[in-house]
């Protein structure tokens, strides 16, 4: 693999103009803005970012649309007596996106789902593909309450027949969390919309959770459960700022959401302002970059299922399509006695950029990991390599719960993320490492990817699929159509550069054919939800075939499309490896 020498010292210059003073000042203000997507506060953060980095030489701008923004209100879990009168009230959260109840709302009987508790450390959305067991329960017309949460929990409360959701908090912190509720990624489509939930949702915490399922082992219980939910159309703004690539059109894109939940300041103010700071400084060098750099504030991230995000990619589509090198995610930086780092959200083409610079600036040795399909991961199907790292909590800190931000700490999503839950200290050493992340990207003459990591991604999960349900589909062709893309990458990475511009060009497209077919089932021009599948999500469904039964239509249905995903991962395979091979040359 070819990528030039590494300038350190212009990374050295970076990572010494990163100011700690810079940063909290910036957190300062951010501090006191409640940035709900589509408020005041909201705007006001966008027109602060923009004011900030015209100031330091950048073009910037806010650009602004129309999205389905859902603000979750007050809501109400009462236990009942016989006679139907009211004897508690739990403490509870409504959730974004959850359906509106009538006035009263709605009664009925309660009944618990079982579910799996998540391992220790474990961040929530790692654990969803794991299912609450309706074994034997009849739960229509009935309201669910079961550690089987976000939207894939939802949609199956839903499929059975659920009038109501009630989720119980994986972990034992004393706060309920804001959530959201649909899995339509984005603005829905006329067939996504299909998605969105019908049923009123509520969270509780862990302790009340498991006390009312306790109280069911004695006895029916019945619930009056009001859920109040403000969705509507609301006209947002995307901050934006770009600084151009002396070499080259191409461009690195960089993204954090603005939006919060109250204020947010660990998620996400700290990742605006490494934002702030990195094109502060990146403005400063722009005369050694080769490639350019694009910043995003993205709004609609929670109450908008990473609306702003999805707008982009859909409105940008054809730059990012032909010019955008990478995605990097700031998501949570800056939290105070974070030590850690997690490197998820990594493609294995550049997973070597994040796993040296983690090594070399933390002295820690990298996890890498595959994107989650979170965190304003909106890009799979464009085909954007997505790097990131993320410092976490240690897992035995009393502070580190089964959350989806915030270094893993208890306060994601409530109102105590408050300002002295950052550490500038911390964050300024974060910012180092996205800096020097984001110099490996633009300073080399060649994009510095490595096919090799996503061909044995595709043998590594290709192999256990044809174990599993080989019987039913055949997956040979497949399997040597990835050992055929490993061996052109590993040619590739052998072969003289040659002319540079016809080597990036080519690098790029190799990225748009391999990774739609690794991360999506939709493909490039389409979301998919934001459920958690894994890597090739388009053959997971192949573990199912072995427990249908192989005369009924359910099985040829299932049969019939698991063909079609094959095909097009397989051709996918195909020309990624014949278009490694002719760069080769």
């Amino acid at each position: 693999m070819s990528q030039g020498t590494l300038d350190t010292t212009i990374e050295g210059g970076l990572r010494e103009r990163v100011s700690t003073e810079r940063l909290q000042a910036h957190l300062n203000v951010f501090s006191t803005l409640f940035r709900d997507t589509g408020s005041e506060d909201e705007w006001t953060a966008a027109r602060y970012v923009v004011d900030t980095v015209t100031g330091y030489g950048l073009e910037a701008e806010i650009l602004e649309f129309d999205s389905l923004i859902s603000w979750p209100l007050e809501g109400k879990l009462a236990l009942l007596d016989a006679e139907g009168r009211e004897v508690e009230q739990v403490q509870v959260r409504t959730r974004s996106f959850g359906a509106q109840t009538p006035p009263g709302g709605v009664e009925a009987e309660l009944v618990f789902v079982p579910f799996a508790p998540p391992k220790p450390g474990e961040m929530i959305f790692s654990h969803r593909a794991v299912a609450g067991d309706y074994t034997g329960l009849d739960v229509t017309g009935k309201v669910v309450i079961t550690a089987d949460g976000g939207p894939d929990g939802i949609r199956r409360a839903q499929e059975h027949g659920a009038a109501g959701h009630v989720h119980i908090w994986p972990s034992d912190e004393d706060v309920v969390h804001e959530m959201i509720g649909t899995s339509v990624w984005g603005t829905p489509t006329p067939e996504s919309a299909k998605r969105l939930p019908t049923i009123p949702v509520l969270g509780v915490k862990k302790a009340d959770g498991e006390r009312i399922a306790g109280m069911l082992n004695g006895g029916s219980i019945r619930v009056r459960l009001e859920s109040n939910v403000k969705t509507e159309w609301m006209h947002i703004p995307l901050a934006t700022a770009a600084i151009p690539g002396g070499g080259s059109d191409d461009f690195l894109l960089v993204g954090a959401h603005i939006d919060s939940w109250y204020e947010g300041v660990t998620d996400n103010a700290t990742g605006d302002v490494a934002l702030i700071e990195m094109a502060r400084i990146l403005s400063e060098h722009r005369g050694d970059l080769r490639r350019g750099v694009r910043f995003c504030w993205w709004p609609g991230h929670s109450t908008g299922r990473y609306s702003g995000s999805t707008w982009y990619a859909d409105t940008r589509f054809r730059e990012l399509r032909d010019r955008c090198i990478g995605y990097l995610n700031i998501d949570s930086p800056g939290v105070r006695e974070t030590e850690t780092w997690d490197c998820r959200y990594n493609m294995g083409e550049i997973e070597h950029v994040t796993a040296a610079v983690v090594q070399e600036l933390s002295g820690q040795q990298p996890n890498i990991r595959r994107p989650l399909r979170a965190g304003d991961q909106s890009f799979l199907g464009v085909g954007l390599p997505s790097l990131g790292a993320y410092r976490m909590l240690p897992v035995d800190h009393p502070d580190r719960k089964a959350v989806g931000g915030c270094g893993g700490a208890y306060w994601w999503h409530s109102p105590e993320d408050t300002l002295d839950k950052a550490d500038a200290e911390i964050l300024a050493e974060d910012v180092q490492i996205y800096l020097t992340m984001t110099a490996r990207m633009c300073l080399p003459e060649v994009i510095p990817y490595n096919f090799v990591p996503s061909a044995q991604d595709f043998l590594d999960h290709l192999g256990p699929l044809q174990e599993g349900a080989g019987q039913h589909l055949d997956l040979t062709g497949t399997i040597s159509a990835a050992e055929a893309f490993r061996a052109a990458s590993q040619r590739l990475n052998e072969a003289p550069t040659g002319d540079i511009r016809r080597r990036n060009e080519g690098l790029k497209r190799l990225t748009r054919i391999v990774n739609p077919a690794l991360f999506t089932v939709d493909g490039p021009y389409e979301m998919d939800p934001a459920l958690q599948l894994p890597v090739l999500p388009g053959l997971a469904p192949m573990q199912d075939l072995a427990k249908l039964d192989p005369t009924s239509s359910e099985f040829y249905f299932l049969l019939t499309k698991l063909r079609r995903q094959r095909n097009r991962i397989e051709d996918a395979l195909l020309e990624a490896a014949e278009l490694a091979r002719h760069l080769a040359r």
